[in-house]
């Protein structure tokens, strides 16, 4: 039996991948330890003998990651789901503060034989800052059974989602640019309706931008929402334009509710999407003409929604499969 500890802090990450390298591969042993205080933590890492350690952020649990690797003679794996709080991509850390989280992420990768990129970006930009050896580009996990399983509600509309995080100023300028790219078609499209969901600082932003928006009856800035997956549900396309993400879930989570979807190009969307939906410029006229041809054929907007379908089928599997690769390979080195 191969023993694999993943100290995650990103627990449903964790939890999924845990579920299905379960499943499909009854030789491994994956106990998760995420959100719990760091005496519980150490507990953990004391309680049992691993064969590997698994980290997906190199400041905290990295550093407990890195620790127990060094002193009980453990390989470690780290997977990195972004590279802002690294590379300080938005000066939002003081001098003091990105000089130790520099000096962390240095040492988690001088312990690891390996590190697991979220998408092809985030490899791209973290790199420009860290040197990286040996790595691979891997997509995480999410959860289907969820996301394909929310409540449906009947109306006359075509009801067209964004669901994000409006804590980020870049975030918010994406759900700007599909507003500005909604303007012309909800004149020309009675029936169309669009809701955001998600809170942060920038939802009051929304909301007064919306006080004078023409079209403001059409639009529904509904805040966090719990059970997220009933929006997925209602929609009839999700549109997702960002100016951050490394790897967008909410893509993943609406492709599991067999949607169209149509992603901005910008930084890691298109990692995401892949070959499962429409890749616009992230201009308000790109993304008018993507939602316009979505609206217009019937055609077009099934085939999207069967591929999404198709795509999360065996999606989680497929995630899986890769991390137990990279497993494999340092566990034989």
């Amino acid at each position: 039996m191969v023993r694999i500890l993943l100290l995650h802090t990103n627990e449903s990450y964790a939890e999924t991948l845990a579920h299905y390298v379960s499943a499909e591969y009854p030789s491994y042993d994956v106990d998760v330890v995420s959100r719990v205080p760091v005496p519980e933590r150490l507990r953990a890492l004391l309680a049992r003998e691993y064969d590997l350690i698994q980290t997906d952020e190199l400041i905290a649990n990295g550093m407990l990651a890195t620790g127990a690797s060094a002193v009980f003679d453990v390989p470690l794996v780290v997977t990195i789901r972004g590279w802002a709080d690294y590379t300080n991509a938005h000066g939002q850390y003081g001098w003091l503060k990105n000089t130790t989280i520099q000096t962390r992420t240095r040492l988690a990768l001088h312990q690891a034989s390996e590190v697991i990129f979220i998408s092809g970006t985030t490899s791209e930009m973290f790199r420009k800052q860290y040197p990286v050896s040996q790595y691979s580009v891997i997509g995480r996990p999410v959860d289907t059974d969820r996301y394909g399983a929310g409540q449906t509600s009947d109306r006359e509309t075509f009801d067209l989602l964004t669901v994000t995080n409006l804590r980020y100023e870049e975030k918010y300028d994406g759900v700007l640019t599909v507003l500005c790219a909604l303007r012309p078609l909800f004149k020309e499209h009675p029936a169309l309706r669009y809701r955001v969901a998600g809170g942060g600082q920038y939802l009051t932003a929304l909301r007064e931008y919306l006080s004078d928006y023409e079209y403001a009856d059409c639009v529904t800035a509904l805040g966090f929402v719990d059970a997220v997956e009933d929006e997925f549900a209602s929609a009839d396309a999700f549109v997702y334009v960002s100016f951050l993400d490394a790897y967008p879930t909410v893509v993943l989570e609406a492709q599991a509710a067999g949607l169209p979807v149509i992603g901005g190009d910008a930084v890691g969307v298109p990692d995401v999407v892949g070959e499962a939906g429409d890749i616009s410029p992230p201009t308000s006229d790109g993304v008018r003409e993507t939602i316009e041809h979505l609206l217009t054929d019937d055609d077009h907007r099934e085939s999207l929604a069967s591929q999404s379908r198709r795509k999360m089928t065996t999606y989680n599997e497929e995630r899986a499969a890769d991390h137990v690769d990279v497993w494999e390979r340092v566990l034989d080195t």
